[in-house]
Formats: structure tokens, sequence, C-alpha cells
């Protein structure tokens, strides 16, 4: 059996004192952890309970015996209802020894005891999690790690670094509801959240689709750093999500009323409206490929079947159209919003990245027209108008990859299309420095 030298520096404290006590199942149980008899200094400490309830002192030793037994437990698991049990014992003892008339000294441990039994769990996970050769040492070591974190918040609810710790690992193990609710304790007991607390939490919301609690604590974060713009874009994100476009839109151009030299607004403002335009080009899309679809089948049906279904498909186009139209109109106010963005930043190679992506899924939208008609002379201007947004779509990527060679993401985009626009050698060179030739 290891020893523990903490416990026998804190045990020897207590028995010079303890041997004065009159109840000889505390003595018992002084002895019996002296020489690391536990589990009957455990059995000792709740005879003592049971003979008298408010017995600080059997609360005591009781928790030290149970804090005791379960750093012998394996595996670490195992151990979370002795430490339940252990720190229930300890408030019971610092509880009742306010109320004798001569405190036992042994009870000024019990904060020394807590926080010496945390750092032992803490520092076990941690150790798991930062050092390579304990980790291959460890089975299952993610796993164990978490079973550790999860002692240390058990053994110190207040420390809110074992919470944080143990929410990543939770949510590294796909243990995503796990993981939220581990993060909203650690920052219900934080001082102050910074700003990554903020963002993790609004980030694991936004996983399991809980978007109007991604809302109020995105309204939070705003309060506490109004300077960040990523909570604004969340606050945003979360109003689509929802349904609440108007407001989404409202809350920027009101932050650009406020602060109409600030490009980032102008940047989320075009990110959010291009979020909805698509929404409107899909829609129409899925309208024009089931009209395509029911066309088809205009040719085995009587005369009459025929009629009703040239006016479903007459309603569906129309559908079609307007949804096309709302989804063009704001997608051109989009692309306003961004290039407004790029006149007070003009080397964001990101907002130009974003130009290319809306051009390049007009193109892609013009191109599914062409697919699904029949008219040869209509499919022919689909097929230019497609190929003219490519081209515009071409200069931003190019424009973005100028400004940030090293992003393989912009060459990527290049690559598909110089390739749709048979530009062979741009498209091997774009290529390669993709890294798509590996």
């Amino acid at each position: 059996m290891k020893l523990k030298p903490f416990f026998i520096l804190l045990l020897t404290v207590g028995i010079l004192w303890g041997c004065e006590t009159p109840d000889p199942l505390i003595r018992d149980a002084q002895n019996a952890l002296q020489t690391f008899q536990f589990e009957e200094a455990l059995e000792y400490a709740e005879q003592a309970i049971e003979q008298d309830s408010t017995n600080a002192l059997g609360y005591y030793y009781k928790a030290t015996a149970l804090a005791s037994i379960a750093e012998d437990l394996e595996p670490p698991r195992d151990r979370k209802p002795y430490y339940e049990d252990m720190r229930t014992a300890m408030e019971d003892a610092k509880k009742f020894g306010e109320q004798m008339e001569r405190r036992p000294g042994e009870l000024d441990n019990i904060d020394d005891i807590i926080t010496n039994v945390w750092a032992n769990e803490h520092n076990k996970g941690a150790e798991i999690m930062t050092d390579d050769s304990t980790r291959q040492a460890t089975e299952n070591p993610d796993e164990t790690a978490r079973d550790h974190f999860v002692n240390a918040t058990t053994v110190q609810p207040d420390s809110s670094i074992s919470f944080v710790v143990l929410s990543s690992i939770q949510y590294q193990l796909g243990e995503v509801e796990e993981a939220t609710s581990t993060y909203e304790r650690a920052m219900s007991i934080m001082e102050q959240p910074v700003y990554e607390d903020y963002e993790f939490l609004i980030s694991l919301y936004f996983v399991q689709n809980r978007y109007e609690d991604a809302r109020d604590l995105a309204l939070k974060a705003i309060d506490e750093y109004p300077e960040e713009t990523t909570f604004i874009q969340f606050l945003a994100d979360t109003y689509l999500e929802i349904g609440e476009t108007d407001k989404a839109v409202e809350l920027i151009r009101d932050l650009i009323a406020d602060d109409p030299d600030n490009p980032q607004y102008y940047f989320v403002l075009g990110t959010q409206l291009f979020t909805v335009a698509e929404e409107h080009l899909n829609e129409a899309s899925r309208s024009y490929q089931r009209i395509y679809q029911m066309q088809d089948q205009m040719s085995q049906l009587s005369q009459a079947e025929r009629a009703d279904l040239e006016n479903e498909i007459e309603e569906l186009r129309r559908e079609a159209e307007e949804a096309e139209a709302e989804g063009t109109e704001i997608m051109n106010m989009a692309i306003d919003e961004i290039k407004s963005s790029l006149e007070l930043s003009p080397e964001d190679d990101n907002a130009y990245n974003v130009l290319g992506i809306i051009y390049q899924n007009r193109a892609a939208a013009l191109f599914d027209k062409r697919n699904n008609t029949r008219d040869n002379e209509l499919a022919m201007e689909f097929d230019d108008q497609a190929r003219e947004n490519l081209r515009q779509s071409m200069e931003y990527y190019e424009r973005a990859a100028e400004l940030n060679p090293d992003e393989t993401e912009y060459w990527q985009a290049l690559f598909q299309v110089y390739t749709t626009l048979g530009m062979d050698e741009e498209a091997e060179d774009a290529m390669n420095r993709a890294g798509l030739d590996d």
C-alpha cells in the first residue's frame, strides 16, 4: 500500500490533540488511519456518528478515510461516490464543529485536505492530456482523463478551471450535452468570464441548435465585449436561425449607423444577406428541378391529367421565379455591403474570397437552370451567363490568392473555376498550389 504523506502529516496533528478525546471510537479511527487501515477507520467513524449524529470529529475522520480509500481505487471513475460522500462529510464536520464549545483543531485542516485531493485528481487528468508518455501508458486516455476531472469537480465544485478542461474533453469525446452543461457550470462560478469562454459556450449552443440560448449569451457577451464583432456575428446568426432575419439585418445596420467606418460591420452584414439570399435561390433551384421532372411525366398522362399538371407546373414556376427574384435582390445587396467593406479595408482577402464564392454560386445556379430547360436557345443563354459569373468569381479569387497566397482554399476554388472555363494551364498551376497533386 502506497504511503500518503499529506494525510499522515495532517493526522499526526489531529492525533496529538485527539488523544485527549474521551470518545474511544474517534481514537480507534485515528489509530486506524495512522496504520493505513482505511476501511476500519471508516467503520469507527461511522459508528461514532451513529452514536452522535452531531459528532464533528466523526464526520472529519469519515471524510479523511473516504478520501484515502478513493485514492487507491481503479479505474478512477469508481472514486466519484466516495468523493461525494467525502465532500458531504467535510461539510457536516464544519457545520457541527461551529456548534461546539471547544472546536477540534483537526477541523482547521479541512480546506487543505479538499484542496490536496482536488489537485491530485486535476493534475492526474492534466498529465494524461499533456504528457505523451503518460498518455501512451494509459488505457483509454481521454476517458480516463475525463474521469479524473469529474472527480476533481466533485471534490471541489468551485473550481472553474477543472470544469473548463472537463468540458473540452467531453466535447472531444462527443459528449456535447455534457460538455455544454459543464461549461455552463464553469462560467457560473467564474468571477469574470473572458472572451474565449463566451465564444466556446455559444459555439456549443449552435452545435445543438440551441439558438435562443446562443442569442441570450451573445447579447450578454456584447455587453461585456462591445468591440468584438464575433459576438455580433453570433447574434445575427441566431436571429437568422430562429427566423428573425429582419432583426439580424437591423442589428448590423444599427451598428453601421453608429460606426460607419468599421469595415467589419459591412462584411458581417454582407455575409448575413448572402446566407438569406442563398436560401431563396436554393428554393428556386429545387423548384426548377421539380418542374423539369414533372415535364418528363407529360407524355405518360391523359389530356385531362396533363392539363392539371400544367397548372401545377405554372404555379410552381411562379413560386420559383418569386424566390429567385427575391434571392437575387438580396444577393445584390450582399455584394454591395461586402464591396463597401473593401472600400474601407482593401487588403481583406477574406472579403474577396466571399465575393468569389457568391459569383461561383451564381454560376452554379445558372448551370442548373441550363440543365433543367429543354429550350436550347435559352440553355445557351444560361450557359453564357454562368460563364460570365465564373469569370467574375475568378477575378475575386485571384485577388484573394494574391493577398494571401498561402491559403490553399483560394487555390482550390481557382482550380475548379479554371477547369470549368477550360483554362488548363492555370488549372494545373492552381492544383499544384492547392496541394491537390499529392
